[in-house]
């Protein structure tokens, strides 16, 4: 049996840039048939530096998203807590799982400025770091050997994240590989995801399995078949 999750999703609640409230992502993702999706709200300098109050109160509301997802959601879909941070030296963005609540709580992860100084930090508490459409116009081709995967399918309707070209290098350079949906609202392109053949609980779960890199894609193994 294998299990459908979408790893890049954002909530209205929580990511300036996103438009569906998260009992409508609920909707969707169950009626497409997802068993789980990870939420990946934006961690950045923008994002979650326009939250108000200190420390503690912008991440309540960095984690609101997550909470309502996950409350509307209840058995009928597993909800994951995941981010997508950006960096204060240049517009890359990277997706993290392997944390929980706490962690955003206790760290000031807007503050890193760039992936050289993130990447220590990372490893010390068991980070999972993707690479998301890491082939967009004006973004930069960083160390790949600083990442743990890539995101070579990015199905955002309103960008060119030039997919078969990050399908293409990162095979070459052999990275693991993900396929998700970078959804904000419905752009009428194909949903991705990745099947895993077990079901992750939380984001250390969700971690393991990425590494262990013993899943596959939606979009690029499907349509190799």
């Amino acid at each position: 049996m294998e299990y459908l999750f979408d790893l890049h999703v954002h909530t209205a609640t929580s990511s300036s840039c996103g438009e569906t409230e998260p009992e409508d992502i609920v909707k969707r993702y169950i009626g497409l048939g997802y068993d789980g999706i990870c939420i990946t709200d934006h961690m950045n300098s923008g994002n979650f530096g326009s939250f108000k109050g200190g420390q503690k109160a912008k991440s309540e509301q960095f984690l609101e998203g997550y909470r309502r997802t996950k409350a509307a959601a209840g058995d009928r879909l597993k909800v994951i807590l995941g981010m997508e941070i950006r960096f204060l030296d240049c517009g890359n963005d990277y997706l993290v799982f392997g944390f929980d609540e706490k962690f955003i709580m206790e760290n000031k992860l807007h503050k890193f400025k760039n992936l050289e100084e993130f990447h220590p930090f990372a490893k010390e508490n068991g980070l999972v770091v993707y690479q998301a459409h890491p082939f967009r116009p004006g973004l930069k081709i960083i160390n790949y050997e600083l990442l743990d995967g890539m995101e070579v399918y990015n199905g955002h309707g309103g960008h060119d994240s030039a997919n078969d070209i990050a399908y293409a290098w990162a095979k070459k350079r052999g990275l693991r590989m993900s396929s998700a949906s970078d959804f904000h609202y419905d752009t009428g392109k194909e949903p991705g995801g990745v099947y895993f053949k077990e079901l992750p609980n939380d984001s250390f779960e969700l971690a393991k399995l990425l590494l262990e890199n013993d899943y596959r894609l939606k979009i690029w193994e499907e349509a190799e078949k």
